[in-house]
């Protein structure tokens, strides 16, 4: 006898999935970089990723091998789009131990206008990741002010 599974499963309900090229590559590297335990992982006869899951920074994501047949590709340095925002209690230590293993670090470590002191990473497969500690609340006339001052710098 098998019972009804809920038509939502236990856990978080939105989890951005990950396609790269080189699925083995990239679990090694979120569990050097960011600490992430494996879940789950599926590959194909040639050890190919078809699917795993990872748990990092209490939350989740997907990963896959790119499938150009399926149009599943993973970003090229001339097209990334999306961040993963991460919060952390200490984004240096974190930054730090992404670039140790191989992540390049997009621009300085530096606290941003909406309160937070952020680093702007992009890992070995190409996505990009805003890790950050908030160090100030900032309300939303707050946010908008120093926004509008952002701007008006710009132009």
């Amino acid at each position: 006898m098998t019972t009804q599974p809920s038509p939502i499963p236990p856990g978080p309900r939105v989890i951005p999935c990950l396609v790269v090229r080189d699925g083995a590559a990239a679990l090694d590297f979120y569990a050097r970089a960011f600490g992430a335990e494996e879940i789950l992982r599926l590959h194909e006869p040639d050890g190919r990723l078809a699917h795993a899951e990872l748990s990092l920074f209490g939350g989740q994501i997907y990963l896959s091998s790119e499938y150009p047949s399926l149009g599943f590709l993973g970003p090229t340095p001339e097209r990334i789009s999306h961040t993963l925002t991460v919060h952390v209690e200490d984004v240096d230590a974190v930054a730090a131990r992404a670039v140790a293993a191989g992540a390049r670090l997009e621009r300085p470590i530096e606290v941003e206008f909406y309160g937070a002191r952020s680093a702007r990473l992009t890992d070995p497969f190409g996505h990009r990741w805003n890790i950050q500690t908030q160090v100030e609340e900032v309300s939303a006339a707050e946010l908008q002010r120093r926004m509008d001052a952002l701007c008006a710098r710009s132009t």
